[in-house]
């Protein structure tokens, strides 16, 4: 009887142990990582009697899952609808969140992520009373366009090539950029004084995406204005 209570006695023990166990960890979300590149491109148009700063962007998906997004229901007339982004995750599942609005761009005739972009330009001296200028330019068509870095994942060919409002995104290892030509891309400076300025862009700046880590979402680059003339003085 002593024999059978031990044995009892340790079941119940192992029962118990097996009972409390931490739970098998959830599948791990395949997260973006969005970076901003230094601007390109730079220079200054003169229309009439404004003058603007010009130049090139590109930001770039270095995470280990595509940014995907979807647009959903249509608000605020027919100008927006919420824009849901999907992140896969390892077992193959899919997470979705509520990340913005698809806005209808008539410059560029196709629809725009709202608040993707942020680009400041922003006197060196901190001397000088000239306050930093920040561009109108707030959205972006997310696509593939340009392919830069061969991680694991990274498709041979664009998989995003599409602006409308139904899907939108940036695979692993591929950016997209804006040519300084393209409206938007511009920066007023009309009554800004020739000097060195720093010329910085931000992607995400309201951190409504879901990615790895934002840390590099910013990228700065130093220029002396001189007229009609830029000079990129850190590379």
């Amino acid at each position: 009887m002593l024999k059978i209570g031990v044995l009892c006695l340790v079941v119940a023990v192992l029962l118990t142990v097996q009972s409390t166990a931490a739970p098998a960890l959830a599948a791990s979300e395949r997260l973006p990582n969005l970076q901003a590149l230094k601007a390109e491109d730079i220079r200054v148009e003169v229309v009439g009697n404004r003058k603007r700063l010009r130049f090139s962007t590109i930001s770039q998906n270095a995470g280990v899952g595509p940014l995907e997004l979807q647009g959903g229901e249509v608000v605020n007339g027919r100008s927006k609808q919420r824009v849901y982004q999907h992140v896969y995750l390892e077992g193959g599942e899919v997470n979705t969140y509520l990340v913005g609005e698809f806005v209808y761009h008539p410059g560029h005739r196709h629809f725009h992520l709202g608040d993707y972009a942020r680009y400041t330009l922003t006197p060196v001296s901190s001397s000088t009373n000239v306050s930093p200028r920040t561009s109108i330019k707030t959205s972006f068509c997310i696509m593939d366009t340009t392919k830069l870095l061969d991680l694991p994942g990274t498709p041979t060919s664009a998989v995003y090539d599409q602006c409308g409002g139904t899907l939108q995104g940036m695979s692993v290892g591929w950016g997209d950029r804006y040519g300084y030509s393209l409206a938007g891309q511009e920066i007023d400076i009309t009554t800004l004084p020739d000097g060195d300025y720093v010329l910085t862009i931000t992607i995400d700046p309201l951190g409504k995406l879901r990615e790895s880590t934002p840390s590099d979402n910013k990228s700065a680059v130093t220029i002396r204005i001189a007229g009609r003339t830029v000079e990129v003085l850190t590379p």
